[in-house]
């Protein structure tokens, strides 16, 4: 996503069926985007967020904070959530937020 919540690129696995509407969907984007601002407000106290989990009773998703952006995965809720942070933030070249 970028600054404003709009969605640059996605990829859905293949067969997969989304669980939100078009209209849903970009109003999670949206949500995902007023969270990450609300969490600057710490930043000076707390430090930079870097990533996030959010566990509800269908989906698990992981929001990854990049410079302005945000990466937005969604997940089985059975999924190793820390494995796949992981994975994905040495593409990301963003090892330096390793916690493992």
């Amino acid at each position: 996503l970028c600054k404003c919540g709009r969605l640059k690129a996605y990829r859905r696995k293949r067969g997969m069926i989304p669980h939100l509407s078009v209209p849903e969907t970009k109003l999670v984007h949206r949500e995902a985007m007023l969270k990450a601002k609300m969490n600057h407000v710490f930043d000076q106290k707390l430090g930079k967020t870097n990533w996030t989990i959010e566990s509800r009773d269908n989906v698990k998703w992981i929001t990854i904070y990049l410079e302005r952006d945000l990466l937005l995965l969604s997940t089985e809720r059975s999924s190793n959530h820390d494995m796949i942070i992981q994975k994905i933030l040495p593409m990301l070249n963003l090892e330096e937020y390793r916690t493992i």
